[in-house]
């Protein structure tokens, strides 16, 4: 519970100390900023952070991130005392904002409590997903205390993959005094509290910018987006996890296997099996199952960029004259005062960052940036060349401060993928329409609802046409469609190919989809309950009548959570039955883990930052490679298929992965010992995994070293390198 108390401590020192650098000047979000301030402010700290270690070599441990944090506490407080005083006005609305900033932490503290005590039923890390990958990305940070870290599964040489998710989650727990082994738990617990409580105060915010709306309507449209977001699936859950379900048991009839809460996740390829295997992830599954993977991670920034992008968005003037729609001159002044705007800078850091935390996502938002840039600034000048221009010196912009920042990182890191390519393979029709029926029939029934509302109320008595608020819903909504067609029309090949040369790519842009359709349609659901035109009372009893349609499909979907809860983590009402949040806690309990505990506190215990261990050549998905995964030691070579993944270069894995197999089997001691040499090894380990994998010959190299753990039967065992 104390290291719950430092992690959240932490969540709320950083989000008071950074909120003055992301003031808010239409939106005004229920909690105050808190969520702005701790995406954002998080963001650009650990960005300082990595930086300054990646650049000049400085130990990432506690001392450093503390001592730039308090950097930034300095600076910060010096700026805010150059401010002078403020009006009477002002210093009511900040003591307003005060209260509802430590009300949105209070309701941030309950949700993460809520997944605090959920995942205490299931805290373990599962080796069937890319969990060990995630924690030994996090362990070997930790232990090497430096940036870029040296890949635990290809021991001499750094990690290529984009791992700034994984260093956030260190960050947090170097502030927090915190080992990995609580931390990365604790990051899934804030990553779903921050998406449920963001999702809520972007369209909460966001409603209430339109005029005329209702309090009770804006809230109930930000609870309905939340819900999908964080505890909603996709149409599968209905279909087959409600309405058969239902179905079988009026009938009496038993299914040959229950409803799993995986279902919904690869429907595309399966039942019946295809040969085009298909992935649509959303994120109640991955806070479900414990990812911590890149995509996860960089949920505590996307939905913060959102806000402060929609807040900028809206707070351009229009320069439109009030007499009529001529625009006002723009000096080149203006001009650049637009494209050098500070936000903007901000933006370009953010969007740069997602290129080390998660590459995907900076062409999804680079592109809903621009939209919504795109669609205001033309609402705002009207559509003109310089407007066209401006908008594009804006985007330019952007991407060089990302660029610039990320250099770092881009000049150490080798992009995998080998381009775009055109699909020759398809969703079958009904499948697509199953899995995404709700978010399409929502989001089109949300632009039919703005276009026949511009056009009856506005263009047709000489109106100025659409809001601002209508076109970052219509350039959010096409973006959010518009990922989950792409991957059935384009594919970033990568070395998974026949069946699978959509899924990586069809993962990743739907699992985006899913988050901004989900927002599009709370957006939904709340002007549709707010209708109150005059003069059309059936007209607005059927749009009313969709919207209470619409938010209980809502609902419906979030029900998934708690099937699934259920599923997964037992009887959470039982707190005898709760094992705690230590991802490591199971170790001691786990018969699998009996030969391999004592070894991992031995190097645990170890005060080397970098150790090289040898241990079998694992392949991805298997429980192989625990120790280097448990301990952030490198290994000779690790999972197969991730480091093909990850460089691009099967041979020298293949060769590694020989070298592994030749150095146990062998019993050539004058090998051993070259062997030992070339990679700088300082413990060998044989385990289960190890005796499974090789036919070992002790003689080899049990003379190498001291033996200082060893099984009963002495068939397992740990030896020091002499």
């Amino acid at each position: 519970m104390f290291v719950l108390i430092r992690w959240l401590t932490v969540c709320l020192v950083i989000s008071m100390v950074m909120k003055p650098l992301f003031p808010l000047r239409v939106m005004r979000p229920a909690d105050g900023g808190f969520c702005v301030s701790l995406g954002l402010g998080s963001g650009i700290l650990f960005f300082f952070v990595w930086f300054v270690c990646a650049v000049f070599h400085i130990p990432f441990n506690s001392v450093s991130c503390i001592s730039i944090f308090a950097v930034f506490c300095t600076v910060i407080l010096l700026f805010k005392g150059k401010r002078g005083d403020h009006t009477a006005m002002e210093r009511v609305l900040q003591q307003q904002e005060r209260k509802l900033f430590f009300a949105g932490f209070a309701i941030f503290s309950i949700l993460l409590f809520v997944a605090f005590w959920v995942k205490g039923f299931k805290p373990i890390i599962d080796f069937q997903t890319e969990q060990y990958m995630d924690y030994g990305f996090m362990n070997a940070m930790y232990r090497q205390q430096r940036l870029p870290f040296e890949d635990m599964w290809f021991a001499g040489r750094p990690v290529n993959y984009y791992y700034l998710g994984q260093a956030v989650a260190v960050l947090f727990c170097r502030l927090s005094l915190t080992s990995p082994e609580y931390g990365y738990n604790l990051m899934l617990c804030t990553l779903f509290a921050s998406l449920g409580l963001s999702v809520f105060v972007l369209v909460e915010a966001f409603l209430n910018s339109f005029p005329n709306m209702k309090k009770r309507f804006s809230v109930t449209g930000g609870v309905m987006a939340s819900l999908m977001c964080t505890c909603g699936a996709n149409g599968h859950w209905i279909i087959y996890g409600i309405f058969e379900t239902l179905w079988n048991k009026l009938r009496g009839v038993t299914a040959d296997k229950p409803y799993w809460f995986s279902y919904p996740t690869s429907f595309i390829g399966r039942e019946p099996d295809s040969l085009d295997k298909g992935k649509h992830e959303f994120p109640s599954y991955t806070f479900l199952l414990g990812d911590l993977h890149a995509h996860v991670c960089n949920m505590l920034f996307t939905i913060a960029f959102m806000i402060f992008l929609i807040d900028y968005a809206l707070s351009q003037p229009d320069r439109r004259k009030t007499a009529g729609d001529e625009m006002e001159d723009e000096d080149i002044y203006t001009f650049f005062r637009d494209v050098f705007d500070y936000r903007l800078v901000i933006m370009g850091l953010i969007l740069g960052m997602f290129r080390g935390v998660n590459y995907w996502d900076f062409p999804i938002y680079y592109v809903v940036a621009g939209a919504v840039i795109l669609f205001c600034d033309i609402k705002e000048k009207g559509f003109r060349i310089i407007t066209v221009l401006n908008v594009l010196v804006k985007g330019l912009f952007i991407y060089l401060t990302g660029m610039l920042a990320m250099l770092p990182f881009s000049l150490n890191y080798m992009r995998p993928d080998s381009g775009l390519h055109l699909c020759d393979r398809h969703s079958p029709p009904d499948k697509f329409i199953i899995v995404w029926f709700v978010h399409i029939i929502i989001v089109l029934t949300l632009l039919i609802y703005i276009f026949v509302r511009v056009y009856r109320n506005r263009l047709k008595s000489g109106g100025n046409g659409f809001m601002k608020q209508e076109l970052i819903i219509i350039a959010v909504s096409l973006c959010g469609l518009g990922l989950l067609f792409m991957p059935e029309i384009i594919y970033i090949k990568d070395i998974y190919g026949d069946a699978y040369q959509r899924y990586n790519t069809m993962f990743k842009l739907t699992y985006q989809g899913f988050i901004l359709l989900s927002i599009s349609s709370g957006i939904c659901i709340g002007m549709l309950l707010n209708e109150n035109v005059k003069g059309r009372r059936i007209g607005v009893a059927l749009i009313k009548a969709s919207g209470v349609l619409f938010g209980t499909m809502a609902i419906l979907l979030s029900l998934y959570m708690g099937w699934s809860v259920k599923v997964w983590f037992g009887n959470i009402l039982d707190p005898s039955l709760r094992k705690g949040i230590s991802v490591d806690g199971f170790i001691k309990d786990d018969p699998g883990f009996l030969n391999i505990r004592e070894a991992i506190d031995i190097i645990n215990s170890d005060d080397d930052r970098l150790l090289h261990i040898v241990e079998e050549a694992g392949n991805s998905y298997k429980p192989e490679d625990r120790l280097s995964a448990f301990t952030g030691a490198a290994t000779v070579a690790g999972w197969y298929v991730h480091e093909y993944v990850w460089r691009n270069d099967v041979e020298a894995i293949r060769e590694r992965q020989g070298e592994v197999r030749y150095f146990y089997e062998s019993g050539d001691t004058e090998y051993c010992l070259e062997f030992l040499e070339k990679y700088g090894i300082d413990y060998i380990y044989v385990g289960p995994p190890t005796v499974e994998k090789y036919e070992v010959n002790y003689e080899g190299f049990t003379s190498l070293g001291e033996c200082i753990w060893s099984s009963d039967d002495g068939q397992y065992m740990l030896i020091r390198v002499d």
